[in-house]
């Protein structure tokens, strides 16, 4: 019962971080210590049968955590970040420096070599060039009745559902900065907003599509080449800072704020990620 709750708390953080702006829920499972566990159970849920019950029951209770914490706690990160919005998004950033020495652990071989320092810088420009692109700050949507889209938008939806589902699950990426890239954030936030079935059925094929095959290649990719993945995936959560950086608190009561919260989120990350 100890091990589920504990599975259950950690799905719960990365569904906040879902409703976070500028927050990866892959960064997130990285910190917590079960990203690989999470991609592996996603990748090979429809093709290893004989394992297909054990990922069912880890992927429930991750997703329930999710669930239930996206429901509970959706209005509380609402009045956080309105009210404290630099001391909330530096105890996210607590969490995931924090992190930081456990994920170089995760792997029992991480010496540096070239191929590994190269991932490494592939995986902050990543982050670096989204940040660039993806503008932080857009005018209030005025939402509609309906949203009614033609045959080409539908494929539009798929098709930044795909990328927006497959961000989800690496660290450093949020999902709604690649549907801003792609210019379907409206259309999404709108159908959101009036539950418009229509345009949020195209998205989720997208995004159940991108989810499955994302993890599908992350999970090769941690077997075949260990080592410069985890030092891949070091290298976007590392730059993931940089996007959530609200700067520093003013005045003395807000700095020293800033001091113990960005403290208690190193501690809880090395607790929380306890492998």
């Amino acid at each position: 019962m100890k091990d589920v709750i504990k599975l259950m708390l950690k799905g719960g953080v990365i569904g906040i971080a879902n409703v976070i702006p500028g927050v990866s829920g892959g960064t997130m499972a990285v910190v917590l210590g079960i990203y690989q566990k999470l991609i592996e159970a996603i990748g090979n849920f429809l093709t290893q049968e004989e394992k297909r019950k054990e990922y069912a029951i880890f992927l429930g209770k991750v997703f329930a955590g999710a669930g239930a914490a996206i429901v509970v706690f959706s209005w509380l990160m609402d009045y956080l970040l309105t009210h404290y919005e630099q001391h909330t998004y530096l105890f996210f950033i607590g969490l995931i420096l924090g992190s930081v020495p456990s994920i170089y652990k995760t792997h029992s071989n991480m010496k540096l070599s070239l191929p590994a320092f190269l991932t490494f810088c592939v995986g902050i420009s990543l982050i670096l060039l989204i940040f660039l692109f993806a503008p932080v700050h857009h005018a209030p949507i005025k939402t509609e009745m309906g949203v009614s889209i033609d045959a080409r938008q539908a494929i539009m939806l798929v098709i930044s559902g795909i990328f927006s589902g497959g961000s989800m699950i690496m660290p450093g990426i949020s999902g709604s900065f690649i549907l801003v890239l792609l210019g379907q954030y409206h259309i999404v936030i709108r159908a959101v907003k009036n539950i418009n079935v229509i345009p949020l059925f195209f998205l989720g094929i997208g995004v159940a599509f991108g989810i499955w095959s994302f993890a599908k290649i992350i999970d090769i990719l941690l077997k075949r080449f260990p080592k410069e993945t985890f030092y891949f995936i070091l290298g976007l959560v590392v730059a993931s800072v940089v996007p959530i950086f609200p700067g520093i608190p003013t005045g003395f009561g807000g700095v020293l704020t800033a001091i113990v919260v960005f403290s208690i989120a190193v501690f809880l990350s090395y607790k929380l990620g306890d492998r």
